[in-house]
């Protein structure tokens, strides 16, 4: 009969029932499955929301698709090389991707610009600095498109903004009828919202920043100019990164404040079309589905392209 227990060996150590290789920590799983318990509602959305959505996109692009309910008929490559006629021949395409170009340059340089200000101001030991910081993140907080509707009553010709120029003797244009003035006019309203956020994410890096090294730099004799530009920008570059990526994603993808302002065409003559609004003109004007998931995956490798660039270029990790 074979003995269940653990038996001596005649000169060495008992004999052990063999188990598991490794033993089961029951309050390390608890709480790995309680983690997972309340991460199951965001990862089933993103599953179905992002994921999946994503790779049906990326198949209807190879599709002719519309929403007449007809049966898909596969077009291969021929999606993308309409795309590409429309690239070479000035087409809406090519024109809402100069606009959003030309956009994103400019929101998100002046954005970080401001962003950066008005944090260096608030980082400093003044009176009512919550109260401020309150009254600059307004704007992140308020609808896009009720902070739209406003702005375009105050660029209309009448508006509160050319009723301010006059009181100086200034004749202010029609700002939204003038293809010269129209894009940046639309750009100053999402500087306008946007910065506060990213005043934010500033602040806090400059808080991380150790004070001991600005005592070093003034026993050395540095400025504040000095301080500034070798101490508190080089630190800053990691989070100048997250600033001009999340900003340049958005700027890319611009469209509900350009549409409640100009509409669906890019009025004045194109001048305010963007990618964005092509691909939503030929998804559920044109109804060809197909064509507008193309679109979209052009508009994703161009914001992808756009990002890995400034991350090799201006994520830098500097330390002192």
């Amino acid at each position: 009969m074979q003995l269940a227990a653990s038996k001596a060996r005649p000169g060495g150590p008992p004999e052990t029932r063999r188990g598991l290789p490794f033993k089961i920590n029951r309050r390390k799983l608890t709480e790995t499955l309680t983690a997972y318990t309340f991460l199951a509602p965001y990862l089933f959305v993103l599953i179905v929301f992002t994921l999946i959505a994503v790779v049906t996109a990326l198949t209807l692009s190879f599709f002719y698709v519309d929403f007449g309910f007809t049966t898909p008929i596969f077009y291969g490559f021929r999606n993308y090389l309409n795309i590409w006629y429309d690239l070479t021949h000035d087409g809406d395409f090519a024109v809402g991707l100069r606009n959003s170009v030309e956009y994103t340059i400019g929101v998100v340089t002046l954005q970080t610009i401001l962003a950066l200000f008005l944090a260096l101001l608030l980082n400093q030991k003044v009176r009512g600095r919550g109260f401020f910081r309150t009254i600059f993140y307004l704007p992140a907080m308020t609808s896009s498109v009720a902070i739209s509707l406003i702005f375009y009553w105050l660029y209309q010709p009448q508006g509160g903004i050319n009723y301010v120029l006059s009181l100086l003797h200034i004749q202010g244009p029609a700002w939204l009828e003038n293809p010269s003035t129209a894009l940046p006019a639309i750009m100053l309203l999402n500087i306008w919202t946007t910065a506060p956020t990213f005043m934010l994410m500033y602040l806090a890096a400059l808080q991380d920043i150790p004070p001991t090294l600005y005592e070093a730099a003034r026993v050395d004799g540095a400025n504040s100019w000095q301080m500034l530009w070798k101490i508190t920008v080089p630190l800053l570059r990691p989070t100048t990164f997250a600033v001009v990526a999340l900003g340049s994603i958005g700027a890319f993808q611009i469209f509900d404040q350009a549409f409640v302002m100009e509409g669906a065409n890019g009025s004045p003559l194109r001048s305010t079309l963007t990618a964005a609004m092509v691909i939503y003109d030929t998804a559920f004007q044109k109804s060809l589905m197909g064509l507008a998931c193309a679109q979209a995956f052009v508009l994703f490798i161009i914001i992808f392209a756009v990002t890995l660039l400034q991350k090799r270029y201006i994520d830098v990790n500097i330390q002192y």
